[in-house]
C-alpha cells in the first residue's frame, strides 16, 4: 500500500509524536526491491557521543492493507534487513488494522521486553 502525501505528512505525525526521542525520521512510499509499500522510520541514539554509537530504529510498515511495527538496532527494518547486514531484529508486532494500533501494539511489546530485563 501506498500512501498520499496527506496521508504521508499524518503518519508522520503519529510516529514522531508516539516516539518523541526518536529523530531523523524517513520513509518510503513505493513498493521496489526493498519495501512492500509505504514505509517510516526514526532512530534513537543513547550515547550519540561514542565513537562507534549504537542505533535503535522504529519502523512501521505497510503489508497490502495492514501495519506492521519493528524495533531494530543498526538499521531500520526493511525487506533485506538480516544480521548479516549489521541490524537485528529485536521486536516485530502481529498485523494491525491501521498505524495507531501498529504504534501502541509495539509499545505494548517494547514495555514487556525491558519489564522482562528488570525482573528479578
Amino acid at each position: 500500500m501506498t500512501l498520499t502525501e496527506s496521508e504521508i505528512q499524518e503518519a508522520i505525525e503519529k510516529a514522531t509524536s508516539a516516539f518523541a526521542n526518536f529523530t531523523d525520521w524517513q520513509y518510503n512510499n513505493e513498493v521496489n526491491d526493498e519495501y512492500l509499500g509505504f514505509t517510516i522510520w526514526g532512530q534513537y541514539i543513547p550515547k550519540p557521543e561514542e565513537q562507534m554509537p549504537r542505533c535503535f530504529f522504529i519502523t512501521f510498515d505497510t503489508h497490502g492493507e495492514n501495519w506492521t511495527g519493528h524495533l531494530s538496532i543498526g538499521q531500520h527494518c526493511y525487506f533485506w534487513s538480516s544480521a548479516d547486514a549489521g541490524d537485528a531484529h529485536l521486536l516485530e508486532t502481529e498485523a494491525c488494522k491501521n498505524l495507531e494500533d501498529a504504534i501502541e501494539t509495539l509499545k505494548v511489546e517494547i514495555g514487556n521486553l525491558f519489564r522482562a530485563f528488570s525482573s528479578t
